[in-house]
């Protein structure tokens, strides 16, 4: 059985939590960042192009590795050593089946793509679901103990070694497989910290039914991971069809950097507030309160850049891909302003992974992956950038549906979470139409790159800092950080 924790103990652990991890994201966003802006030096488009064509199909097949039962493990009430068992094994056994298949298909989707470095990508990249199904068990345990320090080096560790990886190999002339090298070097190490740091270890399986409960509520998740993939995938799958490897290549690194901005972020924030929640839902009050800081503090730690982003495209692809890749500026801007509603979209989805109402989320996510392919269908016809802007014009039907969801029952109303939103989001935009002023002036006077983008986030932090000062409501927010800052140095000093 899970001991009960009192909401004041886990709002301090999810406080200092999430200061460990935005620490551990920025140095993860040098790192990637840095690797970037080294492997476009090294490789061509085309290189990523071929790797980008595999990912869809990879993706597709590693989403579904876990069945959804990480989730599941996390926000369970109680669970018994029994369960831990068998979703180990239910994991293993499932990944065993998905790369063994991948394997077989890798064939047909190079026939597909007509281009045979396809077959060899996706089956080295097999061996990796296996290896992540090993330790897909011992990572959740550790979010369900809220154990932050080897969650933490599990994030960071494998990515210097990929970086590490990638870049030696693209140095040594290995072209596209330096991206597939850096993949297997990254999944590995992450796999042998698991196993390093968790106590768990398996047992052999037993009362399987009682699982059940479990796979239904990840059969949920699953089910929406997969729709969302299927609908993105569909995209460099579409470009690639149509346009070749070289047009797919700028496609995804717009995209990629775009969402290495914020995604990287996102996901372990989530994963945090998500844990957090499902451990003061007996509390409405408490529930309620939590929520709303902490989705706060996500869309204002985000947006800004965001919005920087939009108006600075150009600049960012200087400073991290160079003038070879400038073709690639409006679409990271049309993609960085479909992503303006993305934090917000992702606090509502907490909202149903803590209550456990995944089937409903569930149904929202497939209408507004349904959108997402309609975006898609209209936006190919005027090229990658066509597809970018349509994402970005249909990014506010896609997040309000699950934002209407998610608040139709439970602790926290619409009328609570728009409240929430509506200083913010002013905010934003004034500091939006500064920081679009600031880009003209900066292009008029042709500072280095660099200096020109480092102006850019001052102006978009800043700018929403100052906007929230002028309202009562906006210097709540403002309050309720200075708190949560409080209790995190309180929990410190505790310690």
């Amino acid at each position: 059985m899970t001991a009960a924790v009192r909401p004041t103990d886990v709002k301090a652990v999810a406080s200092r939590w999430v200061v460990s991890s935005v620490a551990v994201q920025f140095a993860k966003s040098l790192l990637l960042f840095g690797s970037q802006i080294a492997l476009a030096r090294l490789l061509s488009p085309a290189d990523f192009g071929v790797v980008a064509m595999c990912a869809p199909v990879f993706g597709l097949f590693a989403l579904s590795n876990d069945l959804g039962l990480s989730q599941a493990v996390i926000q369970r009430p109680s669970l018994s050593a029994d369960d831990s068992n068998n979703v180990f094994w239910i994991n293993l056994a499932f990944g065993c089946v998905l790369a063994l298949t991948l394997l077989a298909l890798s064939p047909a989707v190079a026939t597909f793509y007509n281009d045979h470095r396809v077959t060899g990508v996706l089956a080295a990249l097999s061996v990796l679901i296996i290896v992540n199904s090993l330790s897909y068990q011992q990572i959740a345990l550790m979010h369900r103990r809220m154990e932050p320090v080897p969650i933490l080096l599990i994030d960071i560790a494998p990515v210097l070694a990929n970086v590490m990886a990638s870049i030696t190999a693209a140095r040594l002339g290995f072209g596209y497989w330096s991206l597939v090298f850096g993949q297997l070097v990254h999944t590995f190490t992450a796999g042998v910290l698991a196993w390093t740091l968790s106590p768990f270890r398996p047992a052999r399986p037993r009362a399987l039914a009682k699982t059940l409960p479990l796979m239904k509520f990840g059969a949920h998740l699953t089910g929406l991971s997969l729709a969302s993939f299927a609908a993105t995938s569909l995209s460099p799958l579409a470009v690639g069809r149509l346009f070749g490897a070289w047009e797919v290549g700028l496609f995804d690194r717009g995209f990629k950097l775009v969402s290495m901005s914020f995604v990287q972020f996102l996901t372990p924030l989530s994963r945090i507030a998500e844990t957090s929640l499902a451990r003061l839902a007996a509390d409405a009050n408490e529930y309620r309160q939590a929520f709303l800081q902490f989705s706060e503090a996500l869309i204002l730690f985000l947006t800004p850049g965001l919005v920087c982003l939009v108006f600075m495209a150009d600049y960012a692809i200087l400073v991290l891909y160079g003038r070879d890749w400038t073709a690639t500026s409006p679409i990271v801007s049309w993609f960085a302003a479909a992503s303006l509603l993305a934090p917000a979209g992702a606090a509502a989805s907490w909202l149903f992974v803590s209550q456990g109402r995944t089937k409903l989320m569930l149904q929202c996510g497939l209408v507004g992956q349904g959108l997402t392919v309609l975006a898609l269908a209209l936006g190919l016809p005027w090229g990658v950038v066509g597809v970018a802007v349509s994402a970005a014009i249909f990014s506010l039907p896609i997040h309000g549906v699950t934002i209407w969801g998610a608040t139709r029952e439970g602790p926290v109303s619409l009328a609570q979470f728009i409240t929430m939103l509506l200083p913010i989001g002013m905010s934003v935009v004034i500091a939006a139409a500064l920081v679009y002023g600031v880009s003209l002036e900066l292009h008029r006077l042709s500072l280095h790159p660099v200096l020109a983008l480092t102006i850019g986030l001052l102006t978009a932090y800043v700018g929403t800092g100052l906007a929230l000062c002028a309202t009562a409501s906006g210097r709540r927010i403002i309050a309720n950080a200075w708190r949560a800052a409080q209790l995190i140095r309180e929990g410190k000093a505790a310690a």
